[in-house]
């Protein structure tokens, strides 16, 4: 609940330093972004670390589809266990979802867009196990994630672009339900390049979702 209220206070903060902007809006939501990610949850410090790759295209003014592709993987953790002649067992967990989404965006100032979007996860999980010098185990898992999303984007800066969304996301098959805040910050050095920055707060499983990468629009 504490990040919630945290996620709410943020949006509210920077919608208005948003629309007492001046200058005409100019956001790009046709890009190929490729970025860093780092899972962490509280209390327990690093999860899991990989790349993800997403990409925009908008039509008709006010509307986007986007996608996504995660390969997120924990350190490789190995233990013996007493007894069983000083063999050392090592575990890895991998998570490589994708994703498929469209949005709507719509300008409330000059300088800053409402946006929503609607989104569909294939959540892949891995988890293998070896007995090092012997074999190995895998096993997977999947399961599907919904997601609507709602907020602000607009300049901050001539150059500097923050939006903050607050989500939801459920599915079926044990999948909870998940309140999440979404911040991030974008440096555009021209029209093509900028740098992305950015981080998703979940409320039912405490973790932060930290990433950095670089952003080519067209």
């Amino acid at each position: 609940m504490k990040k919630i209220l945290l996620a709410l206070a943020c949006a509210a903060f920077v919608a208005p330093i948003a629309s007492q902007a001046s200058q005409s809006n100019d956001i790009s939501y046709n890009y190929v972004q490729l970025d860093y990610a780092n899972v962490s949850q509280s209390g327990h410090g690093f999860v899991a670390d990989g790349g993800a790759l997403t990409g925009s295209y908008s039509f008709a003014d006010h509307y986007q589809v986007f996608a996504g592709y995660s390969d997120l993987r924990t350190d490789k953790e190995r233990y013996s266990i007493d007894g069983l002649g000083g063999y050392t067992f090592s575990e890895q967990a991998k998570s490589r979802p994708w994703t498929l989404g469209a949005g709507y965006f719509t300008a409330i100032s000059n300088r800053t867009d409402w946006v929503t979007q609607l989104s569909y996860t294939r959540e892949r999980l891995s988890d293998r196990f070896c007995l090092e010098g012997y074999r190995c185990q895998s096993f997977d898992d999947h399961y599907n994630v919904w997601t609507v999303n709602s907020g602000v984007m607009g300049h901050l800066t001539d150059h500097l672009i923050a939006n903050a969304y607050l989500g939801y996301s459920n599915g079926g098959r044990g999948v909870e339900g998940n309140f999440f805040g979404d911040f991030g910050l974008l440096y555009t050095f021209n029209k093509t390049w900028a740098l992305n920055g950015g981080v998703r707060v979940n409320n039912n499983s405490s973790t932060e979702t930290f990433t950095l990468g670089v952003r080519a629009s067209f």
